[in-house]
């Protein structure tokens, strides 16, 4: 019960720091961020990892969200000034959360088995 609710804290913290980033002008962005691996893999990954951990019971719809908010997230580099869509860095984005996904359908088997 409490990994749940930690998983669900931290799920919406890392949800609202996704959106912050997108929306973030591209100056303003610090450099260790700007490094295309480390802002597209981990906060998306941890994005399914986290929402398939804090909603079990609703692994579709989770899914569907976290990759919509993948793919939007880069979309919305049609909009804002200064960005410009790149399709291999939405694959990437889309991919890191697949793999969060399914790493976290995982740790919530084990989970259930060991308990």
């Amino acid at each position: 019960m409490e990994l749940t609710l930690l998983a669900y804290a931290l799920g919406w913290i890392v949800l609202g720091l996704v959106a912050f980033t997108t929306v973030v002008p591209v100056g303003a962005k610090h450099p260790f961020m700007a490094m295309a691996n480390i802002d597209s893999v981990i906060p998306f990954g941890l994005l399914g990892l986290l929402f398939v951990m804090a909603y079990p019971e609703d692994r579709r719809v989770v899914a569907l969200l976290c990759i919509v908010t993948a793919a939007a997230s880069e979309s919305l580099a049609l909009v804002l000034p200064g960005r410009h869509l790149r399709i291999e860095r939405a694959l990437l984005k889309v991919l890191a959360t697949v793999s969060g996904l399914l790493v976290g359908a995982l740790l919530v088997q084990f989970t259930h088995l060991v308990s």
